[in-house]
């Protein structure tokens, strides 16, 4: 009898939900169902940590985090001003931070801004999966939209000639044996950076990859999936960044949304910091991508 009414209230609200989907629908143009469409949406952007402060979307937490472990080698790739350096050099004090910059004009305020700070390296350059002059977007503007896509920006741009050199290549030169933690903010152009670092990754000598994730994935083909797969065939857990803890979890195709911005890649094998990244929330309650 009792599961016989478990049963009917199931049945009672999947036809309460159908009946309410098709009203929703219906009226899908009237200013009342527009404004609760819009709000959802807000929220919805909210609940997934839609926000490029860097003071408050989580990087400062991975950066405070990281700190405990006494990193003695950071990369900024993709530096664009220098506020994620100035940042990682305040918090993480014990490191050395290599800030690089694909764009002449953004590289000048870039050395400008950080030139008072001992432990920082600034180079005009790029990284890629190989050696190469490039065509780039730059924009004025907002430069941090740098970017070798044709991404509808609606802000002028030039089109400039930029060098770029593989990861790999690049640590040969400045014998770099080991990175702790990789940041990558290149929009689009993540799996060239990737691919360029393949013989550091073969030898376990980056810890931790911070990487972007957005509809920029559209145009340059290298889905969230891609990623995952990327990092999981070398044995790293990958988790999307919060305000005060780094989710790890299983791929899902729910995932897939473009809403960025940010995730890590930790070597799995140092528990330590997953335990740390993963913060002290309580986890009661709270199901799979939540």
């Amino acid at each position: 009898m009792t599961e016989s009414l478990s049963t009917n209230n199931t049945f009672q609200s999947w036809g309460l939900a159908s009946r309410l989907a098709t009203y929703v629908a219906k009226h899908r143009r009237s200013l009342p169902m527009r404004k609760v469409a819009g709000l959802c949406r807000r929220f919805l952007a909210w609940h997934g940590n839609f926000s490029y402060d860097l003071l408050t979307n989580g990087e400062c937490f991975v950066l405070e985090t990281v700190s405990g472990f006494s990193p003695r080698m950071i990369f900024d790739v993709g530096a664009n001003v220098g506020d994620w350096s100035i940042a990682a050099t305040s918090r993480c004090p014990t490191a050395k931070i290599h800030a690089l910059e694909i764009a002449p004009p953004t590289f000048e305020a870039l050395a400008a801004n950080t030139r008072h700070l001992p432990n920082l390296h600034c180079e005009n350059v790029g990284l890629s999966d190989r050696a190469d002059s490039i065509s780039i977007r730059h924009y004025a503007e907002c430069p941090a939209l740098t970017t070798v896509t044709d991404y509808p920006h609606p802000f002028a741009f030039t089109e400039i000639t930029a060098r770029v050199v593989a990861g790999d290549t690049y640590t040969d030169q400045k014998g770099i044996p080991h990175i702790d933690l990789l940041k990558i903010d290149v929009e689009g152009m993540e799996q060239g950076v990737f691919s360029g670092f393949r013989g550091m990754f073969e030898r376990r000598a980056i810890d931790l990859v911070q990487f972007e994730y957005g509809r920029v994935s559209i145009l340059n083909h290298f889905l969230l999936r891609d990623a995952y797969s990327f990092f999981r065939e070398r044995g790293y857990a990958v988790g999307k960044i919060f305000p005060n803890y780094v989710d790890f979890r299983d791929y899902d195709m729910s995932d897939e949304d473009f809403m960025g911005p940010n995730y890590l890649a930790c070597r799995e094998e140092l528990t330590g910091h997953l335990s740390a990244l993963g913060g002290q929330k309580d986890r009661a309650g709270r199901g799979a991508g939540v």
